[in-house]
């Protein structure tokens, strides 16, 4: 047996999953063997300075092509960042996503075959050589080992016939190379008999350029490179076919280890990223969507947390306790879906729980990868981007202070419907009942309350003047109704700043009455 130990010095790995599309926000985990072959056959000609491949490196792969590996597979947690790339002019900009995994751990790949002495040296030396795996930001140190003993594997091909826990493992597609007796033949099924009579000059030119358009053989399918195979029209390398492997349940999801204290620190909040199929951000559910959008990720939640549906969910994301009473305070899960690059769609949702979220609930949130939203062609993805404990947040990048950051003077992100019939004056107007509602949040009272039904100046943010209006300002997933369909836009003044985030009134768990901090610090 071979195994080969790859550790990540940057801490980081950057590959995209073979026909995907990389604002896709997805990272290939584990790296597919196909990937590792072409890794190692291009560090031949890199660094050997192969101009082509010396007879035991065709000894070497043919070995390695042939066998399915095991895997395993360290924690690790998914990152990205997002900038805007110029075009044809500084003017013309497009927004890419930039995702990979935080690993700070080694990765394992073993395959039960046996190799002779110079295939031993060969690969030696690849793997000394190797800079890199995936993107060539994936830094890489790499070395192998040769002995028998069976790797302690959590990732490993899924065989039809055994049954597995869907609870503790889910199936994932990798690229394998095809056997070469398969791969021959389909290519002579792809190819036309040779024509009878006589073969001309331009017969034989005809039928060699299209061999020359399928590979002779799977190792040299290795060695094309994407674009030759994509001008074929083929979605996938030739000689290549997909195998399901079954990994641990949200592995990539997992929280890095944490070297510095042994203890759990309490997470209070999540910052989720939201992506379609097709990577177009433009196709992402408007911010007139919030509640809808909000209420559909919390029924993923919950039946993540009780897929058997018990009743015994966390009460953090229930907002109900044990007796099924409802929880006072707004203690519970808040789900606020926010636009951080204000394009006017909503790609990040903020789940901030003030009595924190326990371990049962983490878990139900690393599980939820797919949501959906309504006049969105299929499903959206959903990736954790971060977590923390509010208090002990010291730097906070510039698009998330307007929600969680400190300020003095906040503003309507989105619209606050009233929790109960308003009156012209006393504690049902609308600055009593905000002032009731700041009061029972643990908030100062304001200096200054500024309330418009609609904002209609440009000092009261002017570029939310028509979008108010088309908010959904009732929940459509139960609940209650608001008790009257009115929204409002208001500018909350404090005397000292204050933490957010500041979400009151009806939905506010829900994204409505979200504030947004002009002053944030």
């Amino acid at each position: 047996m071979i195994t080969l130990t790859f550790r990540f010095p940057a801490g980081r790995y950057h590959a995209t999953p073979w026909g995907h599309h990389v604002n896709e926000g997805l990272v290939e985990w584990p790296p597919c063997p196909w990937r590792i072959l072409r890794a190692l056959i291009a560090t031949g000609y890199a660094k050997l300075s192969w101009s082509t491949i010396p007879e035991n490196a065709r000894s070497l792969i043919q070995k390695i092509q042939d066998v399915l590996p095991v895997y395993a597979l360290p924690d690790v947690a998914m990152a990205h960042s997002r900038h805007y790339m110029p075009l044809d002019s500084i003017e013309k900009k497009t927004l890419v996503l930039d995702t990979w995994l935080n690993i700070e751990a080694p990765l394992q790949v073993q395959w039960a075959v046996h190799l002779n002495d110079a295939e031993k040296q060969l690969l030696a030396t690849l793997v000394s050589q190797m800079n890199y795996l995936g993107r060539s930001e994936s830094w890489v140190e790499a070395e192998w080992t040769d002995e028998e003993k069976p790797l302690q594997a959590n990732c490993f091909p899924h065989d039809n016939t055994q049954s597995r826990d869907p609870l503790r493992d889910e199936l994932v597609n990798l690229l394998v190379p095809q056997g070469d007796s398969v791969y021959s033949a389909w290519r002579t099924s792809q190819l036309p008999p040779p024509e009878s009579g006589k073969q001309t000059k331009a017969k034989e030119k005809a039928r060699k350029k299209l061999e020359e358009a399928y590979p002779q053989s799977v190792l040299d399918a290795l060695q094309w490179d994407t674009i030759q195979w994509k001008k074929q029209g083929w979605n996938l390398p030739p000689g290549s076919t997909w195998v399901q492997y079954r990994r641990p349940l949200g592995i990539m999801d997992t929280k890095a280890v944490q070297t510095s204290s042994p203890s759990r620190e309490t997470i209070n909040l999540f910052l989720l990223s939201l992506s379609t199929v097709s990577g177009n951000m433009s196709a992402l559910p408007t911010i007139a969507r919030t509640l809808p959008q909000a209420e559909i990720l919390h029924q993923t939640l919950v039946s993540k947390s009780d897929p058997g549906k018990t009743g015994h969910a966390p009460k953090e994301l229930t907002g109900k306790d044990e007796q099924g009473r409802s929880l006072s305070g707004h203690r519970h899960a808040h789900i606020l879906p926010v636009d951080l690059d204000e394009d006017g769609h909503l790609d990040h949702i903020l789940l901030w729980s003030p009595m924190g979220f326990t371990l049962s609930a983490q878990e139900a949130i690393r599980k939820a990868r797919r949501t959906w939203a309504k006049g969105v062609p299929g499903d959206l993805h959903i990736a954790i981007a971060g977590h923390a404990n509010i208090s002990h947040i010291t730097e906070l990048p510039r698009e998330l202070r307007g929600y969680i950051g400190q300020g003095t003077t906040w503003i309507s992100s989105s619209p606050l419907v009233p929790p109960r019939y308003l009156k012209k004056k006393g504690v049902n107007s609308i600055e009593g009942q905000l002032l009731a509602e700041l009061k029972q949040r643990g908030f100062p009272e304001p200096t200054n309350i500024e309330v418009a039904r609609f904002p209609e100046s440009e000092d009261m943010a002017e570029a939310q003047k028509n979008l108010f209006r088309h908010f959904v300002r009732r929940r459509l997933r139960g609940g209650m109704e608001p008790p009257q369909d009115s929204g409002f836009f208001v500018r909350l003044t404090f005397s000292t700043p204050v933490q957010g985030p500041i979400c009151l009134g009806y939905g506010s768990h829900f994204g409505m009455g979200l504030f947004r901090c002009e002053d944030a610090k």
